[in-house]
């Protein structure tokens, strides 16, 4: 191998941080602490949105600080006029966020088919997509919240929850398979509380009776295929011990949500059709409300929230598509610009929606909010489908990460890229080890270990 070869791939390595070097982003941490921290926050909430962002109105250059350099600033020096457009719906609660600017999607560039594929596929995962003849690209490995869930869940909690609008997937298992969406109101609240809300005076309805006795009926079944495992074959009593294990864990689940002691919301009111414009910001406010409570309760300790949806009347478009005549010009055409800067400062107004709930349930030591890393992403860097300068914004979790700063990154790799090559930051890989180590999950990689540098 030649020295220029081996010089490379130490300096890619080194620039991943999962061969040489740090493995997660130091900077996030108070000072003094790096891996290492007072205790684990116990809960992850991710917020995924689409079209990358208008990325000249979302970042900030507070005192003309430049792009060729890594700095940070403090938050609560900054008045609300010097926040960016796009993250000012944020002012009021900067003392809780974590702005993180230039890191990079490296491995969004490696398999030379559509960005959004790549993105979606890649942005809680770190690993490659994997193109689908006739369908979406699915992952290389597992997102990083079912990472974090298969090692913080207890027995008798749902695993981890995908509630969206319509969106892409993001959510991926340990073989890359994407996880489906929970996508109406009623279903979700269902699930959450499948005994409704507490009312003394509420006569018992048939279904009542049933959802009572849906334990027994699932143990049944279960203690049965015990019974058949052994009279089969190898192969049909693997199927038949997955079922029984499976079954195993929804009845544990059954039984945690009829135990619930804490204090079950109503149902939610009855939902705009599609057609009114009003369909998206109901349908936000109810999954942010129950997401927050199911965390608050603990019936879960990992949810995903995939917000979509959004229409010309919302943003004030004229007509046109929003994805290809919009989103895709959102850096050079003016009209396209404040179009797409509108839509992302309703999802800026959507997070904040979030953290408001989670800061309105007191828990251990605070508030959920406190005890939760609440992180805002996209499957793009920009709608012109770029992979650098992704843009993240963390929230809560002050037992690990130290808040109310902005942090940047200059763009010091260069990435081989199938299509062109592209200067970026850290890897955005580091940033999912630096999340998975504050869940107190101790992994030193997530998704590839290394990319292509030029």
């Amino acid at each position: 191998m030649s020295t220029r070869n081996l010089w490379s791939r130490r300096r890619l390595l080194g620039g991943l941080g999962l061969g040489i070097g740090a493995l997660t982003l130091p900077s996030l941490f108070p000072r003094g602490v790096h891996a290492e921290a007072p205790g684990p926050v116990k809960r992850l909430l991710v917020l995924m949105t689409e079209h990358g962002t208008v990325y000249q109105n979302w970042c900030m250059r507070p005192g003309g600080l430049g792009d060729n350099m890594d700095w940070e600033v403090p938050l609560a020096d900054l008045a609300e006029s010097d926040f960016s457009e796009i993250l000012r719906p944020l002012h009021a609660v900067r003392d809780q966020l974590l702005v993180l600017d230039g890191l990079g999607m490296a491995t969004g560039h490696m398999t030379g088919i559509n960005e959004h594929e790549e993105g979606h596929a890649t942005a809680l995962t770190g690993s490659l997509a994997q193109p689908v003849d006739g369908g979406i690209a699915l992952a290389s490995g597992p997102s990083i919240d079912q990472i974090v869930a298969a090692a913080i869940s207890d027995p008798g909690q749902i695993n981890s929850l995908q509630v969206s609008h319509g969106s892409w997937p993001y959510a991926f298992d340990n073989g890359g398979k994407s996880l489906p969406w929970l996508n109406d109101p009623f279903e979700l609240y269902a699930k959450l509380f499948p005994n409704g809300p507490d009312d003394p005076n509420n006569q018992p309805t048939d279904l009542d009776h049933i959802r009572s006795k849906q334990t027994a009926v699932v143990e049944l079944v279960r203690q049965q295929y015990s019974s058949l495992a052994p009279k089969l074959g190898k192969e049909d009593r693997l199927k038949v011990e997955q079922h029984r294990d499976l079954l195993h864990a929804l009845g544990e689940q059954l039984q945690h949500l009829a135990n619930l002691t804490c204090e079950v919301p109503q149902m939610p009111d009855q939902q705009p059709a599609w057609e009114d414009p009003q369909y998206y910001f109901a349908r936000a406010k109810v999954y942010a409300t129950l997401t927050a409570v199911a965390l608050g309760c603990d019936i879960t300790r990992v949810a995903m929230l995939g917000y979509s949806g959004l229409r010309n009347e919302h943003v004030g478009a004229p007509p046109g598509d929003l994805h290809n005549d919009f989103a895709h010009q959102a850096s050079t055409d003016p009209t396209a610009m404040q179009v797409m800067t509108a839509y992302h400062k309703i999802h800026a107004g959507d997070f904040k929606q979030i953290l408001d709930a989670l800061a309105a349930i007191p828990a251990e030591d605070g508030t959920l909010l406190d005890n939760t890393v609440v992180v805002w992403a996209n499957e793009l860097c920009t709608g012109e489908h770029s992979m650098n300068q992704w843009p993240v914004v963390l929230a809560g979790g002050k037992k690990f990460f130290k808040t109310g700063r902005y942090v940047r990154w200059a763009q010091s790799n260069v990435i081989k890229a199938t299509w062109s090559d592209e200067n970026q930051g850290p890897p955005h890989n580091k940033l999912l080890v630096s999340l998975a180590h504050s869940m107190g999950v101790d992994i030193d990689q997530v998704g590839e270990a290394e990319v292509t540098l030029k």
